[in-house]
């Protein structure tokens, strides 16, 4: 693990109004003093544990840039050190030198500003949950309730052209409807019988969890535009796709370009390792101005 400590915090305050163009050149709410926390790698209980240390003992300032570089993990795990760093600190801003994805922008929601570079990128609320039939192996909650919908939609489409062609026919609505149903039910029984009732409340309960810590975050950071926690839960068709920062502006409020104060930060991430010696995430905290070579390795 990666440890170091940044000396100074002092952020303005969050009801700061985001840029609606990108090329307004708008000037970050973000001002020195504040400490800059990184965290590199997988979401997870081990990080969230590392980071508290860090912050519990070597907190400096009132305002924290945590810089966030992750592909996702433990929800729960994101809470906590979103809960842990609005704990200790009077604003929390987020910078995504690269990319933040699932868990990790459950993180970034309880930001009162987020800062994101031209290749930046977050991901939508997609937990990911365990298969019980390959071990390690998981699914993504928005595959498996799109593949329901997607059943769903094509049984009313067949019941929909049946009951039409039936009644076209001259048979009363009530016989028509009920052979229409039989029709869909049998077409669609093959596909319908894939499907594991268990493992799609599974998934629901998932992004239920993604939703109700995403409100409580919201709620501190006050960031989320209206409607667009639902949207990152289940207004995107895939795990991967990408929110960049034009996008993360239809969602967000305080979405910022990162400036030249912040680019050494980009960079420096940019060469760092995604994880460290033991696969768990990188944790650190450095001084100000940015000394990253000056991290302590424990």
């Amino acid at each position: 693990m990666a440890v170091s400590w940044k000396d100074e915090a002092d952020g303005v305050e969050n009801d700061v109004a985001g840029p609606a163009e990108e090329s307004a050149e708008p000037v970050s709410p973000l001002m020195p003093p504040y400490d800059v926390v990184t965290y590199t790698g997988e979401v997870s209980v081990a990080g969230y544990e590392r980071l508290s240390t860090l912050v519990e003992t070597g907190k400096t300032h009132d305002d924290v840039l945590l810089v966030l570089e992750t592909a996702g993990g433990d929800p729960d795990a994101a809470f906590r050190i979103a809960r842990a760093l609005s704990h200790h600190y009077r604003q929390m801003h987020v910078l995504i030198p690269r990319y933040c994805k699932s868990a990790g922008t459950l993180i970034a929601l309880g930001a009162s500003a987020l800062y994101m570079d031209d290749r930046s990128e977050l991901g939508p609320l997609d937990v990911q949950v365990f298969r019980g039939d390959e071990l390690g192996v998981t699914s993504s909650s928005l595959e498996q309730l799109t593949a329901a919908n997607i059943l769903l939609a094509q049984f009313m489409t067949a019941f929909q052209v049946s009951l039409l062609d039936l009644s076209e026919r001259g048979l009363s609505t009530r016989v028509a409807s009920e052979i229409a149903a039989d029709i869909a039910a049998k077409l669609l029984r093959p596909m319908a019988e894939q499907v594991n009732p268990q493992r799609l409340a599974e998934m629901h309960r998932a992004m239920t969890i993604a939703h109700a810590y995403g409100r409580r975050l919201a709620e501190r950071g006050r960031n989320v535009e209206p409607g667009g926690l639902a949207e990152l839960v289940a207004g995107y068709p895939s795990h991967s796709f990408v929110i960049d920062r034009k996008e993360a502006r239809r969602l967000l409020r305080n979405v910022w370009p990162v400036d030249e104060g912040l680019r050494a930060i980009v960079d420096r991430c940019r060469t760092r390792p995604l994880d460290d010696h033991d696969g768990g995430p990188v944790v650190s905290v450095h001084g100000f101005p940015f000394a990253f070579e000056g991290c302590i390795h424990v």
